[in-house]
């Protein structure tokens, strides 16, 4: 008799299955945590990198703006209509010095400069303004600063018609000019003044409160002015130590005022002293 031996149709299940799956697992798991933590380094390090140049930057503009502040000093003008006629190169370059010294960038007109269009576009900012020009009395008490523009009946026709302007003249030999008043200042200087000390050196300048309460009603801080007739040389040597008294001293309007008038005193021909309006 002959055997036959059968085969069985079901296949043994290899070994090791179950292990490598959990290997697998493992190995997936692993590869997301890691790729995880990458992704989490890595935009770490970019906020870090835009905060730390956000930071720079703004430091930059701080600096940036702290060198454009410092490239902007305080500003001063010295407006001198009498320079043509009465010229103090001494005066100019000592009130320059003093005043650089002090910090301030001075800007200088002279002579023809001075016009009545010249005072019309005068820039803004001046932190002092110095106005060496002749100045007057009209009839009706009204003080006139003295420009250098020659006088003419047919210009500034509607300045002069409201007495905005007017012809003026120092002496009877003296070259007559245009003068401008307070209503002037107030029409067609309007803001020209915040925040600024006004000082008049000619005559009289101290007698119209007019005046005076125009450059303050601008926001000048204060306006300085001579209570009388006074000679040029006489103000010319006050102004300069005033303005040592105040920017290098750096004494308060008022004290300085009062040791200008103690130290240098009263106009020897005139007696007129120096004077102050504040708001």
């Amino acid at each position: 008799m002959i055997k036959s031996t059968s085969h069985s149709t079901k296949h043994p299940r290899p070994k090791g299955i179950k292990t490598e799956i959990r290997n697998y697992k493992k190995r997936m798991r692993l590869i997301s945590t890691v790729t995880t933590l990458i992704i989490v380094f890595s935009f770490t390090v970019l906020i870090s990198y835009y905060l730390s140049s956000l930071f720079t930057g703004s430091d930059s503009l701080t600096n940036k703006n702290s060198n454009h502040s410092s490239s902007n000093p305080l500003k001063a003008a010295l407006i001198d209509a009498l320079y043509t006629t009465h010229p103090n190169d001494n005066f100019t370059k000592s009130i320059n010095e003093t005043l650089r010294e002090a910090g301030f960038k001075v800007d200088i007109f002279q002579g023809t400069e001075v016009t009545v269009n010249f005072l019309k576009k005068l820039p803004n900012g001046y932190k002092l303004i110095i106005l060496r020009m002749h100045s007057a009395l009209s009839t009706n008490n009204q003080l006139y600063l003295f420009t250098a523009e020659p006088y003419s009946t047919g210009k500034y026709t509607q300045e002069q018609y409201f007495q905005l302007v007017k012809e003026a003249y120092a002496t009877e030999d003296s070259q007559h000019v245009f003068a401008v008043n307070w209503g002037f200042i107030k029409r067609c200087m309007t803001g020209k003044f915040n925040g600024t000390l006004v000082i008049a050196m000619g005559c009289d300048g101290a007698l119209d409160p007019w005046i005076a309460k125009e450059f303050l009603n601008q926001g000048a801080t204060g306006y300085i002015a001579w209570t009388g007739p006074v000679s040029l040389t006489h103000s010319d040597k006050a102004v300069l130590f005033l303005i040592q008294a105040l920017y290098i001293e750096k004494l308060p309007l008022e004290q300085a005022v009062k040791k200008t008038n103690s130290q240098i005193g009263e106009d020897p021909n005139c007696g007129t002293v120096l004077d102050f309006y504040v708001p």
